[in-house]
């Protein structure tokens, strides 16, 4: 018969590693949703043609078949969205503007990083459209 120390220091690693294995996931996906956009849209495009496949469960024939389809899509909502840009840039900068009346010197700054970093990822997008397009044309 086990003693019950045992049982206890048992019961106490088990659910050490449930919650280590809990907390290892949870920063996982947290990590991954805060990086999602570190690969710009093509990694976008990848997600969404792996997530058919999988739901799916298409055939290779049928991934070739849609991969066009979802390039073609993908270029047309980007190009609806840059369509519209200098107005999200506008309504943007306003409320920026707005927000660092409220901060601090340092808190302007970060929020001036952030920004940048938002361009940039908006530049990669334009670029990933403007690569994309010419691609397609070759592809028609």
């Amino acid at each position: 018969m086990i003693p019950g120390k045992l049982w206890g220091g048992l019961v106490v690693l088990f659910c050490a590693g449930a919650l280590m294995g809990i907390a290892g996931a949870t920063l996982y996906h947290q990590y991954e949703q805060e990086h999602q956009w570190d690969r710009g849209p093509a990694a976008k495009h990848e997600r969404i043609m792996k997530r058919l496949t999988h739901e799916l469960a298409l055939t290779p024939a049928q991934q070739a078949d849609i991969e066009p389809i979802i390039s073609r899509t993908h270029v047309e909502i980007l190009q609806l969205r840059f369509l519209h840009q200098p107005e999200v840039e506008q309504a943007l900068t306003q409320g920026m503007a707005e927000i660092k009346t409220k901060l601090s010197a340092k808190q302007q700054g970060e929020l001036d990083e952030l920004y940048a970093k938002l361009q940039r990822r908006w530049q990669v997008s334009r670029d990933y459209l403007q690569t994309t397009q010419e691609r397609l044309k070759w592809t028609k």
